[in-house]
């Protein structure tokens, strides 16, 4: 990679990074002082960044530790989505056992009109992408009266349209299925997570035929307090892995800036104050000089980071891929585009990972024995639980493939057959409820 535009985009890279992690670092530390409880394995990632940051100050390689720091917190952020996604499979069930216990008004429609009033919200508008989503959604909400052979082929059905595209669009969304199905769980889930694991068990094992309103009750309390405390705790991973981000990016570009000292100490004094009050859990508000210094970094952000776009990456190849330079920079890209889990390109540029896979593309054999794989394990997950936790689960995979439908036609009796096979009249009016809402909300948007 050509040295002149390598420093000029690392150099805007570097201070863009390095006023971000400042201000971004001193929020971290306000609220960590701020909230009553903090969980025990978070205040320990705080610690190994401070240790960390300690390091680099003092001059030392800490790229190692940091892209392991970043890969542990990347894996406690994947198994608080997975408790999240486990919970709203709950959630549903308990969603349409609410009218057994309470009394609500009914929608006042009956299932034919319903179905043609959705269909109607479906194509009010040109929008494919918006069309398909509203699909999407629908079919979520809407009740399931599957025999699981129909299920498995609807769901074949929405994997064909993969036949043709690359085996990574199709890994993609079988990860997406097998996670939001609970049929891949990652592991350590228990560990640091003790009482929502055991939660987890307590929702598997309900007998949710013969509940109670006061098991009811308790459920949704329950539920509600543990999805308030996972949204809580995520927020602060990810504030976490945006700092650690910063710093990343820092390190990478680090050999190639070319920066003002006076600047450069700014900066670095900054950082050092607050992580003097970090290590030494000083929570009290900074002095006047840290503040002054803080108003001078307004606007920076900005103006770094329209000099980093300005400086556009060449186009990737295999012999670019070979270029340790060329490797940091799309690293360093990666971690300003605002996805706070990017995955990073491989530092081993002679190593062609994945490759092959790139290239392969989905045939029906593939797809077949992929499918195949997934309804097996299925078969597993159903066999522990009850069946209104199947028809959740149901619900949320073929909410989440491509849209099967090939014409209007078909979505409206989809939509009406779900709701003719619904018996059960409480639960069926939830739906209408809740797909009155949605369609509520989406006018409200327009």
């Amino acid at each position: 990679m050509e040295t002149r535009l390598l420093k000029k985009q690392m150099t805007a890279a570097y201070q863009y990074s390095y006023v971000r992690l400042v201000l971004n670092y001193y929020t971290l530390f306000e609220t960590i002082g701020e909230a009553p409880v903090i969980p025990e394995r978070i205040i320990a990632y705080c610690q190994q960044l401070n240790g960390l940051l300690k390091e680099h100050c003092s001059g030392k390689d800490v790229e190692e530790g940091l892209l392991k720091l970043r890969e542990d917190i990347t894996h406690e952020v994947e198994v608080l989505t997975s408790y999240t996604d486990c919970f709203q499979i709950y959630e549903y069930v308990l969603n349409r056992l609410e009218r057994k216990f309470m009394t609500l008004p009914e929608t006042g429609h009956d299932d034919e009109s319903f179905a043609k009033r959705l269909t109607g919200f479906v194509t009010d508008t040109r929008e494919t992408a918006v069309i398909n989503g509203r699909i999407r959604q629908i079919i979520g909400q809407l009740p399931v009266r599957l025999t699981k052979q129909k299920f498995f082929s609807l769901v074949m059905e929405g994997l064909s349209v993969y036949i043709g595209s690359p085996l990574e669009n199709l890994n993609d969304m079988m990860y997406t299925l097998r996670t939001e199905s609970m049929a891949k769980l990652p592991s350590g889930m228990e560990e640091g997570h003790k009482g929502l694991f055991e939660l987890l068990e307590q929702f598997r094992r309900e007998d949710y035929g013969n509940m109670t309103a006061e098991g009811y009750e308790e459920a949704s309390s329950k539920l509600a307090l543990a999805c308030e405390g996972l949204m809580d705790e995520s927020g602060l991973y990810i504030m976490l892995q945006d700092i650690i981000n910063d710093f990343c990016v820092m390190v990478f570009a680090k050999p190639e800036t070319v920066i003002d000292v006076k600047e450069e100490e700014l900066y670095c004094s900054m950082a050092a104050e607050i992580l003097e009050k970090f290590t030494n859990e000083d929570y009290s508000p900074a002095n006047e000089d840290f503040f002054d210094r803080l108003t001078q970094l307004e606007g920076r952000q900005e103006t770094y980071y329209e000099r980093y776009l300005r400086t556009e990456l060449p186009e990737e190849s295999d012999e670019r891929n070979k270029d340790p330079d060329y490797v940091k920079a799309v690293n360093v890209d990666k971690l300003l585009s605002g996805s706070s889990f990017v995955e990073l390109k491989g530092r081993n540029t002679e190593k062609e990972t994945g490759k092959a896979e790139e290239t392969a593309v989905v045939d029906r054999s593939y797809l077949e024995k992929t499918a195949k794989e997934y309804f097996e394990e299925l078969e597993e997950v159903f066999s522990g639980v009850s069946r209104p936790v199947v028809r959740a689960i149901m619900a949320k995979v073929l909410s989440d493939l491509p849209v099967f439908f090939n014409s209007i036609e078909e979505i409206q009796a989809y939509i009406e057959g779900s709701l003719k096979s619904c018996l059960d009249e409480t639960e069926k009016e939830t739906c209408k409820e809740l797909l009155e809402e949605l369609m509520d909300d989406e006018n409200k948007l327009v």
